[in-house]
């Protein structure tokens, strides 16, 4: 009994200690984080040379938005952002329309090797983009598509699809069957059961799909890097590539005003549906 006492009573203190320690690394990590993205939105606001004076400082000495009025009236940033809107739009909806189907095949149809077959797919994933661009360089050189739009759209969505694909069968596999039943009974076809019901009640899945591939289409560089070679072909990351080629000694203000200004339409997505993309996310691995 006096053990148990004991034992009880140092209980408070042990766990006082515990949250300490841990929002004590969760404190590090977050300025870890964080703590260059706010220098990054900082620089945006100064000079070039203060960024090289030293000792240097995290705020600017006058606030100023030149760089930002510099990059949104650069005569070729409507090109760029054409570009990596139009190829992130395209991608992501042929990345849904297509892997929908085998993540509801995978979902209800029994067939040997199922799981492993599932597990293949996500392969591609694991492999670096840069060990396969030779190859498709020599495809699509072969196949004349080299500097195309649509050289650049099928090897986004051949890369983004592994990933659709085993988020929406966990999705589709955690929907009741009764319900689909329910609508062939009333005479629905497939089609028409997948798009009125089980898209509908997958929505969460498809909103991840859809986030997910829309920041890797939109932040893609190394295959718009090898397939193209035509400046009206260049991304917003190609282009935020090219500045420390191009701007001699490297202007970090600015640059890193290029860079914010390339992340900002991801983040506000992102923020906007977080909570559809976590769900998204348990659901797909609850399988």
């Amino acid at each position: 009994m006096p053990n148990s006492k004991t034992h009880a009573g140092a209980n408070p203190a042990y766990h006082r200690i515990a949250n300490l320690i841990a929002w004590t690394f969760l404190t590090l990590m977050m300025v870890w984080l964080f703590l260059p993205l706010i220098w990054s939105v900082t620089t945006t606001f100064k000079t070039a040379i203060e960024t090289y004076r030293v000792p240097v400082k995290i705020l600017p000495e006058n606030l100023s938005f030149h760089n930002y009025i510099k990059i949104l009236t650069d005569a070729s940033f409507p090109r760029y952002l054409f570009n990596t809107v139009y190829l992130t739009v395209i991608t992501t909806l042929l990345t849904v329309i297509i892997s929908i189907w085998p993540a509801y095949a995978f979902s209800r149809m029994k067939f040997k090797f199922q799981h492993i077959l599932l597990l293949f797919i996500m392969i591609p994933r694991l492999i670096p983009r840069i060990s396969v661009t030779i190859p498709l360089y020599k495809i699509i050189v072969s196949a004349g598509l080299l500097n195309t739009y649509t050289a650049l759209i099928i090897t986004y969505t051949m890369t983004s699809l592994p990933f659709a694909v085993w988020i929406l069968s966990g999705v589709f596999q955690s929907i009741p069957k009764e319900i689909e039943d329910s609508a062939f009974v009333d005479g629905a076809q497939l089609i028409q059961t997948m798009f009125r019901i089980m898209i509908p009640i997958a929505s969460s899945g498809v909103v991840t799909v859809i986030i997910f591939t829309v920041r890797e289409a939109w932040n893609e560089f190394p295959f718009v890097l090898s397939f193209t070679n035509s400046a009206t072909m260049r991304t917003l990351p190609y282009q935020l590539y090219m500045f420390r080629d191009t701007l001699g000694i490297e202007d970090w203000p600015l640059i890193n005003t290029f860079a914010i200004v390339t992340i900002i339409p991801i983040l506000v997505v992102y923020f906007i549906f977080s909570k559809k993309v976590t769900s998204g996310i348990i659901q797909g691995a609850l399988k």
